[in-house]
């Protein structure tokens, strides 16, 4: 495919915060559009818009998107044509000129414009016989409740099948109930959200756990569907550079301090009353020895605050976790996505494709979890932009 048109708009995500989306008009005749999500908290290797959106949409309508007229892409190598042309005008190692995000979206929209029918799954791997499980956040606290309620940043259920029509409705029935649930405890609950659109009560972190664990097996049970749990404790929001502070801890003592080892404890502790097969961040981001004492057993440990999609980050560290939380946009680059990918996947480290914090409407992740053959994907439910990647997966499952 020859690019004939690379243009530029403004658009807003979920939060209506402004971001870039990208439109390629190819000699095929295929259109791409393509969005990516934006890092609110910036801990990336790339800046995701270093400058205001109106400055890069015309930079790019003006320069850059000329730049990629007749370049020629028929397979995912070619895109270091694309990055090339990026480099041109910015030759910072952060892209602190244009953007990570600018290249991202721009890459999405010509996967778009390069796939029959706009099948991204199915160009980047047209045999492919595996399909990712998902994991879904029900209950959530931290920074996405704006620090108010529990400790734990999410409660998550990770369905064991790869019939995602069945997890999504299993999700959905546990969302439900434990809704219900939470309003017979919590009577100022009233179905409240956080940011994420999981559900927000101002409970404990053991008495949510608990329940979500008797729901779960109900759900389980009823839906003929073996159903685990995980969590992804966040523990960067808990650590005080001494201590882990918690302020739902139990009962008898709701806010307790937690020294290392003593946070280790409880996290082992967790994991078998509730038989968690997730677990994310339990530590803080430059604990790797802490990770690598979890890391025994058959579960999951994953970083996310711990790797932030950083190859070299995970090169040090790799013995240390055996899943890493990947987010695209925070490289700037698919080449790099891709790279960290079969790494990964050499090396039986768990890739985990995540949406972020700052969710645009783009769902072309569920393409690329697909097409590279991720084991996971980790989805929130609630919401239009979340429910479009799970219903995409559903229309992927379909074509294959």
């Amino acid at each position: 495919m020859i690019i004939k048109q690379a243009k530029a708009r403004k658009i807003f995500n979920f939060l209506g915060q402004e971001i870039i989306e990208i439109e390629i008009k190819g000699d095929n005749g295929n259109i791409g559009i393509g969005s990516c999500d934006l890092d609110l908290n910036e801990n990336s290797e790339v800046k995701s818009f270093p400058k205001k959106v109106d400055e890069i949409v015309e930079n790019f309508n003006n320069q850059i998107g000329r730049q990629l007229i007749n370049i020629n892409i028929n397979d995912f190598n070619d895109f270091e044509k694309i990055e090339r042309a990026f480099r041109i005008f910015d030759v910072t190692k952060d892209l602190s000129d244009i953007g990570g995000n600018v290249v991202i979206s721009t890459e999405y929209a010509i996967l778009r414009a390069l796939s029959p029918n706009g099948n991204v799954a199915k160009f980047l791997n047209p045999n492919k016989d595996k399909f990712p499980t998902v994991i879904i956040n029900i209950v959530g606290g931290g920074k996405h409740s704006f620090g108010k309620g529990l400790d734990f940043q999410e409660f998550l259920i990770i369905p064991k099948t790869t019939d995602i029509s069945k997890s999504i409705e299993a999700a959905v029935e546990i969302d439900k109930r434990m809704g219900e649930e939470i309003s017979k405890r919590d009577k100022e609950f009233n179905k409240r959200r956080n940011f994420y659109s999981a559900l927000s009560p101002d409970m404990l972190n053991i008495e949510i756990l608990s329940i979500l664990n008797k729901v779960s097996k109900n759900v389980s049970k009823e839906k003929n569907i073996e159903i685990s749990l995980g969590l992804d404790v966040a523990a960067n929001n808990l650590w005080n550079g001494r201590k882990y502070e918690y302020k739902k801890f139990s009962k008898m003592e709701s806010k307790r301090n937690l020294s290392r080892e003593e946070q280790i404890e409880f996290m082992n502790k967790l994991i078998k009353d509730y038989n968690l097969n997730y677990i994310e961040d339990p530590l803080e981001e430059n604990d790797f020895e802490g990770f690598k004492e979890l890391n025994n057993g058959s579960r999951i440990i994953a970083g996310d605050d711990l790797i932030s999609t950083k190859l070299e980050r995970l090169k040090d560290n790799e013995n240390k976790i055996n899943a890493v939380i990947i987010k695209p946009y925070k490289m700037g680059s698919l080449i790099k996505i891709k790279e960290l990918i079969d790494y990964c996947l050499k090396n039986n480290i768990m890739p985990i494709f995540s949406n972020s914090s700052g969710m645009s409407n783009d769902n072309i992740i569920s393409h690329l979890a697909v097409g590279w053959e991720l084991p996971m994907v980790k989805i929130g439910l609630i919401g239009g932009e979340k429910m479009n990647r799970l219903n995409e997966l559903i229309k992927i499952k379909e074509s294959l």
